[in-house]
């Protein structure tokens, strides 16, 4: 008996001490046992567990945008013909007014160019007539040989022919803004040109010497453009905010911007609108906005790739939980609090301030060291709720583009 005693004690001792730790396991796990400690002295916490902290709470927006000038004027023929030469070329600055490219007009334009024409010299043929009668007809009328009604017919002769004369002379001087000489005395093949209409840089051309153009003024269609001019001297970007975002930004508000033609160079800028209504992008609700660079220099090209970084809010010493302890039921703030008992954790309205994709500020409703839930505990194990699924998609898109 005593043989047998010899060996069942170590056995019971060696059973009874796995038996200790497999318990202190199971508490530590979930982080409920008393004896548990962490380094720093405070209660050891699950997976699924946090506690409130005093930190600092930052907004800052990563987004991607386009360098673009802030003016670009798309040029376009006001006829319709062949291109039978360029005057320009990408990258040269060009003033207003300066010549581009001649166009040959097509038959139906030169047509139009010949009747302005004719039209113009008849009515100046017409008035030149008409007014030299009727200064005759004035001084006939002064030593009384004519009639006060044929006086009369004579104003009115002079009088129509005036009118006529300034509308051909207005159509005229509408056609030569629009590039179309009205010499006289050139052919109309060979005096229909394409002029600047504003002074920049040439940064586009998108058409050949030979090419058929098609005039947007008569064409039902836009018309074909000869060439984008830009004024390079005001840049600006141009992106997309998140509706979930959009309450983050205004006008004013600092950016920091980087190329990756230039990663060690830093560009700074403002943003100067935000548009006032969100367009739809593959189901997602975006908010354009328009960024102006103060520094802009010769770097800085249109059509460039640029990363912004937007700051926003910032508060510093103030009690944060992470983002994933807050809910939005009822048109309030709930978080779900371990108040010490073995149930679910308790439901507790609080009051938030600025939040970031981490973190979020706590104004009232918690004390520092209060652990809170990292989940909802009154939806089910394989339903994800609506906080879950928007911070699901705001961690997609900021693992995508950097810290928010």
């Amino acid at each position: 008996m005593r043989r047998h005693l010899k060996w069942i004690i170590p056995v019971v001792a060696v059973i009874v001490v796995a038996a200790i730790f497999m318990q202190r396991g199971r508490r530590a796990e979930a982080g409920t046992g008393p004896e548990e400690v962490e380094a720093n002295g405070g209660p050891a916490l699950g997976a699924d567990q946090a506690a409130c902290e005093i930190g600092d709470v930052s907004v800052e927006l990563n987004e991607v945008g386009e360098i673009q000038p802030e003016t670009m004027v798309l040029v376009k023929s006001k006829v319709s013909g062949k291109i039978t030469a360029l005057h320009v070329e990408e990258g040269q600055h060009v003033r207003k007014g300066k010549p581009l490219a001649s166009v040959e007009p097509d038959m139906a334009q030169a047509r139009t160019v010949a009747n302005l024409k004719s039209g113009y010299g008849r009515a100046k043929v017409d008035h030149e007539r008409a007014r030299l009668d009727y200064e005759r007809d004035l001084s006939l009328h002064k030593e009384g040989l004519i009639s006060d009604e044929e006086l009369r017919l004579a104003k009115d002769d002079y009088d129509i022919t005036r009118i006529e004369y300034q509308s051909a002379l207005e159509e005229m001087r509408l056609a030569e803004e629009d590039g179309v000489s009205m010499d006289l005395d050139a052919e109309t093949a060979e005096i229909l040109h394409v002029t600047a209409p504003a002074s920049g840089t040439v940064i586009l051309v998108e058409i050949e010497e030979g090419e058929i153009v098609t005039s947007g003024a008569v064409s039902y269609t836009s018309g074909t453009t000869l060439m984008t001019i830009a004024d390079l001297s005001v840049m600006q970007i141009k992106a997309g905010v998140n509706e979930v975002d959009v309450g983050k930004v205004r006008n004013g508000q600092e950016v920091t911007i980087d190329v990756d033609a230039y990663p060690n160079v830093k560009f700074h800028g403002l943003i100067s609108h935000v548009a006032p209504a969100a367009r739809n992008v593959e189901g997602v609700k975006i908010f354009d906005i328009e960024i102006d660079i103060a520094d802009t220099d010769e770097r800085l090209k249109p059509g460039m790739t640029a990363n912004i970084e937007i700051q926003g809010d910032h508060t510093e010493g103030v009690l944060t939980v992470p983002i994933e302890a807050a809910f939005r039921l009822n048109g309030d703030y709930v978080v779900y609090v371990f108040d010490g008992s073995e149930d679910e954790p308790v439901e507790r309205v609080v009051e938030t301030g600025i939040s970031n994709i981490s973190s979020v500020e706590i104004v009232s409703g918690l004390e520092e060291g209060d652990v809170v839930a990292l989940y909802n505990p009154t939806v089910e194990n394989d339903e994800m709720s609506e906080d879950e699924r928007r911070r699901q998609r705001m961690s997609q898109r900021a693992g995508g583009r950097g810290r928010g």
